[in-house]
């Protein structure tokens, strides 16, 4: 091993001793950057955790007789009432070093990964060697681990009744414990999915008894889950609280949001929603988290965008999009293919909010020429829509000739998807050439017979579902038919429509071809927001029916209080309400409520978008002993590779993966800087074997790696690391792991990508 790795001690000493005493002896030393506990610890929060306050009030005593354990602990379970499950765990590992021998502590890392059943194992296996030092209601919760995860022949459902009757063994010893009663409801409504709940009023019921004891206790999580699917009202005055209760976690700043949602209360679920984001936002960039890193991010943010369509605040709406857009991609956690994520979430919110909103004229330049924002995707839902936006961008700025050509650009798409699709079906089909031919069922040869007869078969033949490019197509050519003057095609064309275009569009289309009925027909359809009713009270009037339409701008004054006057709807609304003298015209007032909870200012909670935050002040050495700093680097943006010494092998074949492709980089107008541990005098020994057309930088004191949190700070070790520091001196980009990050193709795209989106 180098030297310079020697120089922090391998594990925590506490972890240390415990190990040696379990095993007689010290085992392989595993690869560098991994830890020595197993591959559990590997992945999630490597660094220390914080008593942040503002996760709940909890109180759920431990065998510890660590005051500062006790208190990293119950943060922990806060957290876990909150699902903020890395957060959780940090805050376990935190109470486990200070002491490893306490089994609740490895009980609440496999809480924390409550949906990673490999890891949760590897964490309570550590729970489990522990239990003959645990307290006798210690051992009940970790039994009821024990007996989730334990190999057996039972179905899910039964699987979840007995986590749950083991939950209810811990209420029963002892009534009086609450956080019991709230895992329990918690266990109630997670488990729903296999194990149906047969009375929500009943775990209602056991909630009461929580907040009786506990007031503010975070368990109002639960009661919001327990009605948010079929009776909101019934968690109003959760919702009103819950965020306040546990104010450091996002999450439960956006979960009144669905109550509010629910309930049609757009303005008080923006309120939550911007919350939780600003929450997220602010804890993220102090702590250099990626923002997909975090459970149920982008699914508040893309429901946020929703909303703020949902009251007409359409620029914050493209704001946060595009915000989305421009968050930092990872391939294991942010990226098209995945549709959860920032990158697949932004993407389709912002199309479907400028065609909302009919912004032909930024639609058209985000979706066109070589744009950062809207590029071609391979992905068909994803290309679909850019070609659909385009195409309606196009047919509104009255641009035929372009039209054609996206509708061209489309069609071939559809023969690539096509023949990958072919291509596919080889592939899949190879391994299965050897095996002999199954005979056909009775009921398959039935059906052969069948065939060419009127009426036979017909009845189980289901009619492929169009796919997106087929919608997409189907919109654009009516449109051509349109834009071309062609009105009997474009309406022998909607005659073939089902759902492959949103009413709104589609009663519009009717009115085009000139048969209003139809317009009418639609226009009943269109959804009862502020958007869609403006849509419908235009339309109804066009069509003739000048008194429905004045009682539909009486629905829009109901909704209309937030929405921007400088949208197209809103001077169609205008000119509607001049020519129908309607007297109290179309905006209403912002409703006055009373029951929303006591509200901090939302500008104290954070930042309303990600911002690359600033890069921490470093000092290192160079291989002539030179001191350097931020400053010694040109003003370009730079990767620092974070390498652990060329005893790691692993680092070396990232080191050489790089060195090959140092032009590529080059080429990306990305510098490249190497950072090591060990002292100048061995660094320069990979000069001997390598030419290295960039600088390293020597780290022997450690403190360039904690900057950038490329340290372990529970087994005090060393982690891999790659940054992309632009030229204002931010961090665009970061990888923290025990392996070295290897996708160098992704990086030098991703890396581009973030740059051109300044």
């Amino acid at each position: 091993m180098a030297k310079a790795r020697s120089l922090p001690m391998r594990f925590h000493l506490p972890f240390f001793l415990t190990l040696i005493s379990a095993t007689g002896a010290l085992a392989a030393e595993p690869p560098a950057g991994h830890s020595a506990h197993g591959e559990a610890f590997n992945e999630g929060p490597r660094q220390a955790a914080v008593l942040m306050g503002g996760t709940g009030e909890v109180h759920f005593p431990s065998s510890t007789k660590s005051g500062e354990a006790q208190a990293f602990f119950e943060q922990g379970v806060g957290q876990l009432h909150g699902f903020w499950y890395f957060e959780a765990e940090r805050s376990f590992r935190q109470a486990a070093t200070l002491d490893p021998d306490c089994a609740m502590f490895y009980w609440g890392m496999a809480m924390a990964n409550v949906n990673n059943k490999d890891r949760a194992k590897g964490f309570l296996a550590k729970a489990v060697e522990r239990k003959d030092k645990a307290t006798d209601r210690e051992k009940l919760w970790i039994k009821t681990l024990e007996n989730y995860y334990q190999e057996d022949k039972r179905d899910d459902k039964q699987r979840e009744l007995d986590f749950i009757r083991d939950l209810e063994e811990i209420v029963q010893s002892d009534p009086t414990y609450t956080e019991a009663k709230a895992f329990l409801a918690w266990k109630i409504w997670h488990a729903k999915s296999k194990a149906p709940i047969s009375s929500p009023m009943a775990v209602n019921a056991l909630l009461d008894q929580v907040f009786e004891a506990s007031p503010n206790h975070p368990a109002h999580h639960y009661r919001i889950h327990l009605w948010d699917g079929f009776k909101p009202s019934q968690a109003l005055k959760s919702a009103a609280v819950l965020g306040q209760s546990a104010p450091s976690i996002a999450h439960m700043w956006h979960m009144p949001g669905h109550i509010f949602s629910k309930l049609k209360r757009y303005d008080d679920a923006a309120w939550q929603q911007e919350a939780s984001t600003r929450v997220d936002h602010a804890y993220m960039m102090k702590n250099l988290i990626l923002p997909d890193q975090i459970h149920n991010y982008a699914h508040n943010e893309e429901w946020l965008v929703r909303t703020f369509n949902e009251l007409g605040r359409a620029s914050d709406a493209v704001a946060l999009a595009k915000s989305l857009i421009a968050n930092p991609r990872h391939p294991k956690i942010n990226t098209l293919d995945k549709g959860s994520s920032s990158a697949s979430y932004g993407r389709t919110r912002l199309i479907d909010t400028l065609i909302q909103w009919e912004r032909w004229s930024q639609l058209e330049e985000l979706c066109s020429g070589d744009s950062p924002w809207l590029p071609k995707a391979v992905q068909e839902g994803h290309e679909a829509l850019r070609l659909r936006g385009l195409g309606l961008a196009q047919f509104h700025l009255d641009r035929g000739e372009a039209l054609d050509t996206t509708i061209a650009e489309l069609k071939q798409f559809q023969v690539e998807l096509k023949q990958k699709k072919i291509e596919d079906a080889k592939d899949e089909a190879k391994p299965k050439a050897e095996k002999p031919k199954e005979a056909a069922s009775p009921a398959a040869k039935a059906k052969g017979k069948g065939k060419g007869k009127a009426g036979a078969g017909k009845k189980n033949e289901a009619k492929p579902k169009a796919s997106d490019a087929d919608k997409a197509l189907a919109e654009l050519q009516i449109l051509a038919a349109l834009i071309h003057e062609d009105a009997d095609s474009a309406k022998k064309q909607l005659l073939t429509i089902k759902d492959e275009i949103p009413a709104d569009r589609l009663a519009r289309y009717w009115l085009a071809v000139e048969d209003p009925q139809k317009a009418i027909e639609t226009a009943n359809k269109i959804n009862q927001n502020f958007a869609g009713l403006a849509t419908k009270a235009s339309i109804l009037a066009l069509a003739g029916k000048p008194d429905e339409a004045r009682k539909t701008i009486d629905q829009v004054r109901k909704v209309s209080f937030a929405a921007d006057p400088t949208l197209p709807v809103a001077a169609r609304l205008d000119a509607l309400v001049e020519s129908l003298d309607v007297k109290n015209g179309w905006r209403g007032k912002a409703p006055i409520r009373k029951d929303s909870g006591v509200r901090p200012e939302l500008d104290t909670l954070g930042p309303i978008h990600w911002s690359p935050p600033m890069a921490p002040k470093w000092m290192a050495l160079d291989l002539d002993l030179n001191p350097v700093n931020a400053a010694t680097l040109e003003r370009k943006p730079t990767l620092l590779i974070f390498y652990l010494g060329q005893s790691c092998t692993h680092c070396m074949e990232q080191m050489e993966a790089v060195l090959k492709r140092s032009k590529d980089f080059e080429k990306a107008g990305l510098q490249l800087v190497g950072v090591t541990p060990e002292p100048p005098s061995l660094a320069k020994r990979i000069l001997d074997k390598h030419d290295v057309p960039f600088p390293i930088y020597c780290d022997p004191s450690l403190d360039m790696f904690r900057a950038f949190r490329a340290h372990d700070d529970f087994e005090q070790l060393l982690l891999h690391c790659v940054a992309l520091i632009d030229s204002k001196n931010r961090i665009r980009w970061i990888d923290i792991s025990y392996d070295p990050f290897m996708d160098l193709d992704f990086l030098i795209q991703e890396s581009q990508r973030l740059l051109r989106l300044e």
